[in-house]
């Protein structure tokens, strides 16, 4: 692949302004396990964070003080949190496993996650639920 580019099937894009500065990037999931960031001027990938499994769905949302982040269904029902305007850039803030029986998402991937209101968001899975969350804690961005 080209420098850069997914090595798999691209599963979602996302674009995103940075509020302080009107800057604007488009995040990308792929199954090749990463989610990148591309600038959406130029289109240059300007970072890149391994998840370990597939990224089969991404959102946006926010914490309790506003700040935007990023969330990412997996592959395997996992969901991980992660910062968008942190430093490194994709800061992992959270990951959901699957393997909280009962609480996550146990069976095939992540399908679908979308923002609610209220600091709450979404995910739906092959295991037929949907679940729901709500971000209460300061990730201290």
């Amino acid at each position: 692949t080209a420098p850069g580019h997914h090595a798999g099937p691209v599963t979602g894009l996302l674009p995103f302004e940075v509020p302080s500065d009107q800057s604007t990037f488009v995040f990308s999931s792929s199954l090749d396990e990463t989610v990148k960031v591309w600038n959406a001027t130029n289109g240059e990938c300007v970072a890149s964070e391994k998840h370990g499994q597939g990224v089969t769905a991404i959102a946006l949302t926010s914490d309790l003080k506003g700040n935007p982040l990023l969330l990412c269904g997996l592959f395997y029902g996992d969901i991980m949190i992660r910062g968008t305007l942190s430093n490194p850039p994709l800061c992992l803030l959270l990951k959901i496993s699957h393997n909280f029986l009962g609480v996550g998402h146990e069976l095939g991937p992540v399908n679908d996650i979308q923002s609610g209101p209220g600091n709450t968001f979404y995910a739906v899975a092959d295991d037929g639920k949907l679940t729901c969350w709500q971000i209460t804690g300061d990730f201290g961005l």
